[in-house]
């Protein structure tokens, strides 16, 4: 029974996510709640309210200007790490502290990614929380907040460390 419940939980997750990947190839919606958008495949998953879905919203908003501050000083660590890297005769000293601001960054935007998972977790009822769990644990995607849960998927995909 407890494998039946698994498989049914995840076949409903794959379905929502390729729904989600579909929607947003053919390029729907303005993003309005009640509307197709980018929350659509979440809004449906977790059968969210407008209020719901308005509330997830600001909290996406907020988290992306909060990681383009960080994804710009990233950008710039990561250059400076190549280019000491890729010097005729590279400064251990230089490399492992570019490599630690790099690291430090990247720690940022792990931060800043689950105190979003967290506080979209917040807006939830019980059940909708079950299965944004189910969707986190199982590192899927998230449709609408594009990535997955924990582990080396982070924004942009693997980056070591974690």
């Amino acid at each position: 029974m407890r494998k039946v419940l698994i498989a049914t939980v995840m076949i409903v997750t794959l379905t929502v996510g390729a729904l989600a990947q579909r929607g947003r190839a053919l390029g729907q919606g303005s993003g309005t709640p009640g509307q197709s958008g980018p929350l659509t495949g979440l809004k449906n998953a977790l059968n969210l309210n407008d209020a719901q879905v308005s509330a997830i919203q600001a909290l996406i908003q907020a988290s992306q200007q909060q990681s383009k501050g960080i994804m710009s000083d990233l950008s710039q660590k990561r250059q400076n790490l190549n280019s000491l890297l890729n010097a005729t005769s590279p400064n251990p000293t230089d490399v492992g502290n570019a490599a630690i601001a790099v690291n430090s960054l990247e720690k940022q935007l792990q931060a800043v990614r689950t105190t979003l998972l967290g506080n979209i977790r917040n807006t939830l009822i019980a059940d909708q929380q079950q299965t944004f769990d189910t969707l986190v644990k199982a590192g899927l995607p998230i449709p609408g907040i594009g990535f997955g849960g924990p582990g080396p998927g982070g924004f942009r995909g693997p980056r070591g460390g974690q």
